[in-house]
């Protein structure tokens, strides 16, 4: 918590993808590669609850093994191909029992940011009242699927990420690597070391 705002992290982390076989569960650094996000989550000075969305018992399974509770599997309907984050957050935030004032979805692929880069956008986005925060590639701008921060509220209305006033939050380009292939995976690896 952070000014008395409840935030709640949410973690994807589906069985299937399409470009990486499997990579929400690649041992990376000697751990399933969804978890690092747990971790991070976990270890954020401003998160009280964290939330893992999956289809797979294995997911989970791996979750408990490393100390995460899971909650119930994923509706398969909300785990095709076609289903976007944002229908997900959606299904989870309209079933929570808890009351929440924001969100922030840390996907599984983007192993290298920093708990300082978690709770360094948190604090901005609460400090200065935004209601949506996104992080970026320093070198470029460009969405690097890091962070998203969203008011909860602002979210329920819209469905969506990133709008006309949505903050960029900076990353440097080493910790902006989103991991979609084997190739990213590698690159992730070889900087970890």
């Amino acid at each position: 918590m952070i000014l008395k705002k409840k935030i709640i992290a949410i973690i994807l982390a589906r069985s299937g993808s399409k470009r990486l076989k499997f990579k929400n569960i690649k041992i990376f650094n000697g751990k399933p590669l969804f978890v690092w996000s747990m971790i991070s989550a976990n270890k954020s000075r401003y998160i009280d609850q964290i939330y893992l969305s999956t289809d797979s018992k294995k997911i989970n399974e791996l979750a408990n093994k490393n100390g995460f509770k899971s909650n119930q599997l994923r509706n398969k309907k909300l785990s095709l191909d076609q289903t976007s984050s944002s229908e997900v957050i959606f299904d989870i935030l309209s079933k929570i029992q808890t009351k929440f004032d924001y969100f922030i979805l840390l996907q599984p692929t983007s192993p290298l940011r920093s708990i300082r880069d978690i709770d360094f956008a948190i604090k901005k986005t609460i400090h200065n009242n935004y209601n949506s925060l996104i992080s970026v590639n320093s070198i470029n701008n460009k969405v690097n699927g890091a962070i998203y921060i969203q008011k909860i509220n602002y979210f329920m209305k819209n469905k969506k990420f990133k709008y006309k006033n949505t903050f960029l939050y900076k990353m440097p380009q080493q910790r902006s690597i989103d991991i979609d292939t084997k190739e990213d995976f590698e690159k992730a690896l070889k900087i970890n070391c």
